[in-house]
C-alpha cells in the first residue's frame, strides 16, 4: 500500500483538483472496504495453512490474473488521460469512488494475505479470535492514514498527478507481467 497505486494517486488527483474534505471523503470508503479486504486475507491464510496442496491451483489462477493486469495496465499507460472537467464531473461522491475503487482493487487482497503469512511465520501474528479483529481495524486505520499523507502531501508537492500515473502504469504493467513469468516458472 505504500508504493503509489491506483488509489494512492486517485486521493492525490482528488486531493489537487476537488480539495481536502473530498480526499478524506475518498480514503474513508477506500478504509472501510479494506476492513473486509484484511479479514478475507486472514481467512484464505488459515484455509491455506490447512490445505497446502490447494496453493498450485492459485498459482495457475494467478498467472492468468497477473498477465490480465500486465494488459490492463499497458493498455492505461497507452490511453489518453481524461481532462480535469471530466474527472470532476464524473467524480461528484468521492466517498462513493473510493468504496468502488477499493473493491475492484485487485491487489490488496494478496497484499494483505502476504502481510499475514509473513507475519504468522515470524510468530508476530497469532490468528485467533481476539487478534484478527485488531490486524483488520489496524488496516483500515493505516490505510486511512497513509491516504490521508499522499493527499495532504500532494498539495504541498503539486506533483503532475496525469503524468505520474502514467508512469505509475507503465510501472505496474512491467511489475505484473514480471510476476505472471515469475508464476509460469513456478508452474513448470
Amino acid at each position: 500500500m505504500l508504493a503509489p497505486g491506483m488509489l494512492n494517486m486517485t486521493s492525490v488527483k482528488i486531493r489537487l483538483e476537488r480539495g481536502k474534505f473530498n480526499a478524506v471523503k475518498f480514503a474513508s470508503g477506500v478504509s472501510i472496504i479494506v476492513l473486509g479486504q484484511a479479514y478475507t486475507a486472514i481467512f484464505f491464510t488459515k484455509f491455506l495453512k490447512d490445505n497446502p496442496d490447494f496453493i498450485q491451483t492459485l498459482q495457475k489462477i494467478a498467472l492468468v490474473i497477473f498477465s490480465l493486469l500486465s494488459i490492463y495496465f499497458y493498455g492505461e499507460f497507452r490511453k489518453e488521460h481524461k481532462s480535469k472537467s471530466e474527472f470532476q464531473q464524473k467524480c461528484k461522491n468521492t466517498f462513493m469512488v473510493g468504496l468502488l475503487l477499493s473493491v475492484f482493487n485487485m491487489f490488496a487482497i494478496p497484499f494483505y494475505f502476504g502481510i499475514t503469512t509473513f507475519l504468522d511465520a515470524l510468530g508476530w501474528l497469532h490468528l485467533s479470535q481476539n487478534n484478527i479483529p485488531l490486524f483488520v481495524v489496524g488496516s483500515g486505520i493505516g490505510t486511512f492514514m497513509l491516504l490521508y499523507s499522499y493527499s495532504h502531501l500532494a498539495k504541498n508537492m503539486r506533483i503532475n498527478s496525469g503524468k505520474t500515473t502514467t508512469k505509475f502504469n507503465l510501472a505496474l504493467s512491467m511489475l505484473t507481467g514480471l510476476l505472471a513469468i515469475i508464476t509460469l516458472i513456478k508452474l513448470y
